[in-house]
């Protein structure tokens, strides 16, 4: 008799604890108290859902317009007195020890154009500084990596990263060169927002060639 009342007290006992737990436990399963969600990884992840050509449209539309682009005037000035300095101080170098990039703005009149390129006077007389705005077909990194907004980091993957230079070079050839081929005659005024390398400029060839993202022109 006392083995079986001190069964029952022992039972009563354990469920007193595994009822509650048990209860707690099927409450948490049903209403967590927090859930783990993937982290956004960036510009790709949030406004693109991973498609290159969407991704790409977003930042043209809203993410170029933003960037801070040096006077090209104040650039070719610096590159005239000490391009070493120049680079360093207006280039934009993607990763350590990577090509640097320069993203300008400024105006400059049509002196001479052929197949792949327009070239500008950034002002009158012989020895105005010229450079040249690229109308052929667009390769490379410049469009993506010279404004310095967009970092590999806040991308899915590397594939989707270099997906979207693929997009913005297409951007730049459907959206900026027919308009600047048809137009730009010699004599013309280019006013222009541009990603170029950022190299010392060799004899007889222009400042900069630059990937030209804007082009507005006037007679």
């Amino acid at each position: 008799m006392v083995a079986k009342i001190n069964s029952s007290f022992a039972a009563s006992k354990w469920l007193r604890w595994v009822l509650p737990v048990a209860l707690a436990t099927l409450g948490l399963w049903c209403f967590p108290l927090f859930h783990v969600v993937r982290l956004s990884t960036g510009t790709a992840a949030v406004i693109g859902a991973g498609d290159p050509a969407v991704v790409a449209d977003t930042v043209w539309r809203e993410q170029l317009p933003k960037a801070r682009a040096d006077d090209m005037a104040v650039l070719a000035a610096a590159l005239k007195k000490n391009p070493k300095e120049a680079i360093a101080r207006y280039g934009r170098q993607v990763g350590l020890g990577g090509t640097a990039y320069f993203f300008v703005h400024g105006e400059g009149r049509v002196i001479a154009r052929d197949a792949g390129s327009v070239r500008l006077s950034l002002d009158e007389g012989e020895n105005a500084p010229v450079i040249e705005l690229q109308t052929g077909l667009i390769f490379g990194n410049g469009v993506r990596d010279g404004s310095g907004l967009l970092d590999v980091n806040r991308f899915p993957s590397l594939q989707e990263f270099k997906a979207l230079s693929a997009e913005l070079n297409k951007l730049v050839e459907s959206r900026v060169l027919p308009h600047l081929r048809e137009r730009a005659q010699v004599g013309t005024t280019v006013r222009f927002t541009g990603c170029a390398e950022a190299a010392e400029p060799g004899p007889g060839r222009p400042l900069l060639s630059i990937i030209p993202i804007q082009a507005e022109l006037k007679p």
